[in-house]
This record gives structure tokens, sequence and C-alpha cells, in this order.
């Protein structure tokens, strides 16, 4: 699935249309409500949190920021190229966690588990892929997560005294399957109501190699 890059390249006086794109894998029906679940455990806590829709959340595998609408078709050659020397796994989800720290955390998460070896793998194909389009690799270390929601700018350190607790009792809950089967190019569109995801190609896993019996 791709999209047309060629067409209305440019806006207004011939600027170059900028979009907000990143490369990411969908979650499946069930990390989702897995995400959901969790998120339904904390909110009883009365966080200062601004948390995710579950419906759009997704597990980024690169972040590339504003690109030129027409570049669009270089990345998705590229991204298929990434995808194609991997096969599909499926991860599982795992305990949540926070950047920095539960302290005083910026981002609330929720931890992955399995086969994580091949996830970095793919996070490294994908980098490759990229760099030679003008994205190198990240200095910092590739820490995959699903992010649960995001700290309020106004929160204070004592709204946080119930969230370690939290966290330890939805440490048992059964882990939820997350199959990863194709990377996504996808747009980000900033408004009032939050970010809106749009899908610019899919690039399955393995579809560059020949075909498993």
């Amino acid at each position: 699935m791709g999209v047309d890059a060629g067409d209305r390249g440019h806006g207004e006086g011939g600027a170059a249309e900028h979009w907000r794109l990143f490369v990411a894998i969908d979650l499946g029906a069930e990390a989702r409500a897995a995400l959901a679940n969790a998120q339904s455990a904390l909110r009883r806590q009365r966080l200062p949190v601004r948390w995710v829709e579950p419906g759009g959340a997704h597990l980024t595998i690169k972040f590339l920021g504003g690109v030129e609408r027409g570049r669009v078709a270089a990345l998705i050659g590229a991204l298929h190229g990434g995808a194609g020397a991997g096969r599909p796994f499926v991860l599982r989800t795992g305990p949540p966690g926070a950047f920095p720290n539960a302290r005083r955390p910026r981002v609330l998460w929720l931890g992955l588990a399995g086969p994580l070896d091949r996830l970095a793998a793919l996070h490294r194909a994908t980098e490759e892929a990229l760099a030679p389009l003008g994205f190198p690799p990240e200095d910092r270390p590739f820490r995959p997560h699903l992010t649960l929601g995001r700290a309020r700018p106004d929160a204070a350190a004592e709204d946080w005294a119930g969230l370690a607790a939290a966290f330890a009792a939805l440490r048992d809950a059964t882990p939820a399957p997350l199959p990863v089967e194709a990377l996504r190019l996808m747009r980000s569109e900033l408004g009032r109501e939050g970010a809106r995801y749009t899908t610019l190609a899919t690039a399955p896993l393995g579809a560059a190699a020949a075909p498993r019996p």
C-alpha cells in the first residue's frame, strides 16, 4: 500500500509541503486491550497524565520528523528493503514503567517481552535502510515501549505518591501477544483534539525473501 507522493508536492508559493513522519509497528487488538486495561487501572489513582488513545497507539521504531512530501516514495522503497530481510515474530506486553523514573515521571509506559533481540535487529535494519536518505541512526539506545500517557506540565512531586503501588499491582497482569508482521510509514497530524495518525505505507516483514513452505 502506498501514497501518491508526486501530486500536490508543494504548497502555495512553491514552498515544499512537509509531513511529520515516523516508522512504527501496529499493536493488534490484544495488545491495544492490554494498554487500555493498564490505563484503566492507573486512572483510578487520578494521576496528572494526558493518556494516549489506545486506538491510535503504536510501537515506534524510528521518528523521522518533518519530511518533504516529495520524499515519501523513496522512504517507502527503503522501508520495504529494511523489512524484507526480517521474518515475522511475536512479542508480548510486559510490566509498566516510567521515564525517567516513577518518582517524577515524564512518560508512563507498558514494557515489552519476548524476542527483543529480533526487534532490535529490525530496528537496526530500519536505521540502515533509511540512513542513505539522510536519516542517521540515533545516538541514544533503542528502548522499545508502549506509551500509556505523558505527565501534565503542572504536575507536582506529591501527585505521584501512589504510582509505585499502582505499577506493582499491574506487574502480574496477563501478557498479551503483539505480532510483529510489518513496518508502517505513518504520518502524524497534531490538532486540538490530539494527534491523528495515517498509515501511508505498509512493508511486510520477509516480503523480499522466498516464501516459507
